[in-house]
């Protein structure tokens, strides 16, 4: 799980997806920032272990209000995550491993200029991206990647762009044109307009990086948006700035889409997906849909009484809610 946060604040910005899902991950881990001494919002993190519910804490800075985790991942095993301290001239940035089961904690490698470690959504790997190089990490052990390695698109950067990579290594490329209302789909050098969203093409609309690969199919969230300036939206959005979600599966063998999904408006949110069943944030409520049949499924309700911004993970089928501003689990559900 990779989750990148920034400063939120009450009620200014709609509800976001950290990991899309369900899925069949086997993972009883789900981490998040922490705020030390009230200081910096990212100032440290913790593990909150899905069957105590409990937190644990992986880092808590000595420093909180010049320091703070800037990214990271992990799992039931192992933790990698990135300490950035704030400081006159070059910043310090280090890359920790946490071997969860010998409870060791080591510096792997520090940089001053740009340091991030992610999973890689097309390889599962974990990346780390320094300012000059990129490698792949497995049990704290660093390879470099060479540059004929690393996946390259014929898009360009003013072009906001979704990949996948299918079982059998078909790399699939979503990707919608900035300031303009064009989607195309990529697979192989075959290129196909993707016909099902030419009325919702508006130039500000936007990929959201949530997509599922099932069969011939791919599955993904869609937002229309007013007031972003063409810019992608993915999370980072205030609520008066979203319209609408879509939902669409796309035949990437054939180009051929359709929208399963239109929340109409932004009261309904799109939460998650997965085998014909869509998961919905509606009326203050996590309902389960079925798409065939449009039969629903009540799951949750939220009583929570907070800020309201919140997040949704998916972890394996547990979906986990977060209030972001106060940084602490709400909801811990079982699908």
């Amino acid at each position: 799980m990779l989750l990148l946060t920034g400063c939120f604040y009450p009620g200014e910005y709609v509800h976001y997806i950290h990991d899309f899902g369900p899925s069949d991950i086997d993972c009883h881990s789900f981490y998040h920032y922490t705020r030390v001494n009230n200081a910096l919002n990212q100032s440290g993190l913790q593990r909150y272990d899905l069957i105590t519910e409990t937190d644990q804490d992986i880092f808590l800075s000595s420093t909180p209000d010049k320091e703070e985790v800037t990214s990271y991942w992990g799992d039931d095993n192992e933790v990698y995550f990135v300490v950035t301290t704030y400081q006159k001239g070059d910043d310090d940035l280090v890359l920790y491993y946490y071997d969860l089961k010998s409870d060791v904690c080591d510096k792997i490698l520090e940089n001053n200029k740009y340091l991030l470690v992610f999973q890689d959504s097309n390889t599962n790997r974990i990346i780390v991206k320094t300012d000059s190089q990129r490698y792949y990490v497995e049990d704290g052990i660093l390879y470099e990647i060479e540059e004929s390695d690393i996946i390259k698109s014929d898009f360009s950067s003013k072009e906001d762009v979704v990949r996948r990579v299918t079982a059998d290594g078909t790399l699939i490329e979503i990707c919608k044109e900035l300031d303009s209302c064009k989607y195309t789909l990529k697979v192989e050098g075959v290129s196909h307009d993707i016909t099902a969203l030419p009325d919702f093409g508006v130039k500000e609309s936007g990929l959201a990086n949530y997509f599922v690969v099932e069969g011939d199919t791919i599955i993904g969230i869609f937002q229309i948006t007013r007031g972003t300036n063409g810019l992608p939206p993915d999370n980072i959005i205030r609520e008066r700035q979203l319209k609408k979600e879509l939902l669409v599966s796309i035949n990437y063998k054939t180009g051929d889409s359709e929208i399963l999904f239109n929340t109409k408006n932004n009261k309904i949110r799109i939460i998650g997906y997965s085998n014909g069943n869509i998961y919905l944030l509606k009326d203050g409520k996590i309902v389960c849909q079925n798409l065939s049949d449009n039969s629903e499924k009540e799951i949750y309700t939220l009583t929570y009484d907070g800020d309201k911004q919140l997040s949704f993970s998916w972890v394996g089928r547990r979906l986990i809610i977060f209030d972001e501003y106060n940084l602490q689990v709400i909801a811990n559900i079982q699908i």
